[in-house]
């Protein structure tokens, strides 16, 4: 199974591999049964966003993917959007990612 590695930066999301977890880390599950095209998270108190986590990859039906933050954000509650290949759209809201380590969705 594709694993991909990805990290959110506190401002911006960009690959990387970091040598502590944050708190936020995660394991997002792909049960939809359609290949997630775009990935976004950003904190619940914003109003907009972030880039699109997953850049020209995407997470096939039944795949999954390590998403790590960096360390110097603490916030916990964060907001998740996919967009699927269907061009049809999903998003989950205020998701405690402090206490959470695999987000599934279906």
């Amino acid at each position: 199974m594709k694993r991909m590695m990805i990290a959110a930066a506190a401002m911006s999301l960009a690959w990387a591999n970091t040598a502590f977890a944050a708190q936020q880390d995660f394991v997002i599950v792909n049960h939809t049964g359609q290949a997630i095209m775009t990935l976004n998270v950003s904190p619940t108190e914003e109003n907009e966003w972030g880039p699109d986590i997953l850049g020209v990859d995407i997470l096939a039906a039944n795949e999954r993917a390590e998403i790590n933050f960096a360390d110097d954000d603490d916030r916990c509650a964060w907001d998740i959007r996919v967009t699927y290949e269907d061009g049809s759209a999903g998003a989950w809201q205020a998701i405690d990612l402090c206490s959470t380590t695999v987000v599934e969705l279906s």
